[in-house]
């Protein structure tokens, strides 16, 4: 301005900031108390409220100083950088006049593609201009009256079809280590030297994710933009091409029409590459709201933005958010931000993730082939206040305590985030919302880096406490690792199985199967009377004598083995070694009762599931009062 009004000293305008990245920014009622104070001490502004726009101005401009120093110095820091150690964003190095003009690795690469070259002569190509002149002649051709042709309608329609199939990341660019945009977020997580020595397959890094509906913003013009420098927010056109995509793909399969047909009719079965059975995949589903993506959780009528969804390291550092804009917690912002860090990551780099509904997202990945250039190196899991909400089988195998490689991390990182700003909830219902939040990540980010010294001896001295106390437990049981790890898989195996269904053929089923057994008894009854009769022929020749001798001590076990199953299915259906089993085939009687039997297991299952739950929490309960 040519003739200013006001004049604000630096240091105030350094104060303002720093005090508003502590609390709700409040420009109005900062400029109230100061207008209060000076009225007090005799000095009052001749136009009462001038102070508030003037004063804001002020700092908006201030911030924007701030910005652009931080970007110069990151611009500079990352040319020398990359020259020093001979690498260009963990990538193979390029040559100097390449890094001046590579984009800033500090930040995100969907954030530098929101700011493009202006398309000006000078450098337009032929080919755009010869894209931008096509694009010119279909506009106006969509504008005309006259009818489009069948056939280019159709294959316009197949060529959307086809790129909305096509994945919206590019695959990931080989490098040598993570990109200096996580090294820059996260020293302990993504810093230090490449490839880590490594347990088998732990992960080289944990995860946690988490949506957050109390962060909205009311439906009303957006602010003019204004993007920070260090920026954590995915551009909105990523977010909308992974959920083409998605969509793309469930369109390919869609799932089977739901019958009228009781839960407990159903085959319960595992599906590929999953450990646990569909029966309680459903009924975690069915238990979290976050599984069900129609459910609304805030109204689009009222609400531009409804939520945010975030993605933090294992130290509780944002590296991204997504800004969502659908009622309910959609998967796709998880897998866009969840394809978004693994841009940044080395091939070879194995990923631990933590999130409420961990099970449904896997599901989802191993059903429609989400991930699935990673699914080999991502170990699902759920955070730790949100297990217990699951069904028993689906925490043996998803609780973080239960599952190698996540030690003693919870996963509520998210949870914690969400607390830190609380304070913003009413601000961010108008004004600069993804800026705001973008100043406070950062504000927060370099709080915990300052502390990660104290925080990595504070919990690696906690940590050994708690291997030493495990440790004397294991040498107190009386039995040996191997035994206790054998016993541990078998009771994974045993409450992971699938449930009986409840089927009107089970009896027809069970009777042809236990005829069947008895078959094979009388075969290997046979099989046994020869071998015994070669063994008593003195004539017979002595390969044959020595085959039967070797044969006879192995199907004598088969057989037990055999009379032992027949005894087991001949008490569950109630009959006898003598009975004529063909007549009882189609008894409605053998139907019903192995039907009631198949619901007194899964009633039995189901109780013993909830017993092992309760048992936890008492004595967690019991170990507080103590």
């Amino acid at each position: 301005p040519r003739e200013p009004t006001l004049a604000v000293d630096i240091k105030v305008l350094d104060f303002v900031s720093s005090l508003f990245l502590n609390v709700a920014p409040n420009n109005a009622g900062w400029t109230k108390t100061v207008e209060t104070f000076l009225e007090k001490q005799g000095y009052k502004l001749k136009t009462e409220g001038s102070l508030r726009k003037r004063f804001g101005n002020a700092l908006v401009w201030y911030n924007f100083l701030q910005d652009a120093t931080t970007r110069h110095v990151g611009d500079v820091l990352r040319v020398t950088c990359s020259i020093a150690v001979e690498l260009h964003d963990g990538k193979q190095h390029q040559s100097v006049d390449e890094e001046f003009d590579a984009p800033d690795p500090f930040s995100l690469p969907c954030e530098r593609a929101r700011h493009p070259s202006p398309a000006t002569p000078d450098n337009i190509s032929p080919q755009s201009s010869t894209n931008i002149r096509r694009a010119m002649v279909e506009d106006e051709e969509s504008d005309s009256d006259d009818p489009v042709p069948v056939g280019s309608k159709r294959r316009r329609e197949e060529r959307e079809v086809d790129e909305a199939e096509q994945n919206p990341f590019a695959d990931p660019s080989a490098r040598v280590r993570p990109s200096n945009y996580l090294r820059s977020r996260c020293p302990l997580c993504f810093g230090g030297e490449f490839p880590r020595e490594s347990d088998g397959d732990d992960p080289d890094a944990i995860i946690c994710l988490d949506a957050c509906f109390t962060q909205k913003r009311n439906r009303q013009a957006r602010d003019p933009p204004r993007t920070h420098p260090h920026t954590v927010f995915l551009p909105e056109r990523d977010l909308d091409a992974m959920e083409r995509y998605m969509d793309a793909l469930r369109a390919r399969k869609p799932p089977p029409k739901k019958t009228k047909v009781n839960q407990d009719d159903q085959e319960d079965r595992v599906e590929g590459g999953l450990h646990v059975p569909n029966s309680v995949l459903d009924g975690c589903e069915s238990g979290f709201t976050a599984a069900d993506e129609r459910r609304m959780k805030a109204s689009t009528q009222f609400f531009d933005d409804t939520a945010l969804m975030a993605l933090l390291c294992h130290h509780d550092i944002v590296l991204f958010l997504a800004n969502m804009c659908s009622a309910g917690e959609k998967q796709h912002y998880v897998m866009a931000l969840v394809e978004t860090l693994f841009q940044h990551l080395p091939l070879e780099f194995r990923l631990g993730i933590l999130y409420d509904i961990g099970c449904q997202v896997e599901r989802s990945c191993v059903k429609w082939g989400f991930l699935d250039r990673y699914i080999d190196r991502i170990s699902f899991g759920i955070s730790v206040f949100h297990a217990f909400g699951h069904q028993w089988a689906c925490q043996i195998i998803y609780h973080p305590r239960k599952c190698r490689g996540f030690g003693l991390s919870d996963g509520e990182g998210c949870e914690r985030f969400w607390h830190s700003i609380s304070k913003l909830i009413a601000y961010l219902r108008y004004h600069q919302r993804l800026y705001t939040l973008d100043r406070q990540v950062d504000y927060a980010r370099d709080e915990i880096v300052e502390g990660l010294g104290a925080w990595l001896l504070r919990r690696s001295q906690h940590a050994l406490k708690k291997r030493k106390a495990a440790e004397l437990i294991l040498q107190g049981c009386g039995h040996q690792e191997v035994l206790l790890r054998a016993q541990w898989d078998a009771q994974v195996a045993a409450q992971t199985k699938p449930l009986p269904r409840q089927s009107k053929k089970a009896g027809k089923d069970a009777v042809n199967e236990l005829i069947r057994l008895r078959e094979t008894q009388s075969d290997l009854k046979k099989r046994v009377k020869e071998y015994d009769a070669i063994i008593a022929d003195v004539d017979s020749p002595l390969d044959e004598y020595a085959d039967a001798r070797t044969e006879l001590e192995s199907v004598r076990k088969k057989l037990e083995e055999l009379r032992t199953r027949i005894r087991r299915k001949q008490a569950v259906l109630g009959v006898g070694d003598r009975t004529r089993l063909t007549n009882l085939i189609n008894n409605p009687f053998l139907a019903l009762r192995m039907q009631t039997l198949a619901l007194k297991q899964r009633l039995r299952d189901r109780l013993r599931f909830r017993k092992f739950e309760l048992d936890r929490l008492e004595r967690s309960f019991r170990k507080q009062v103590q």
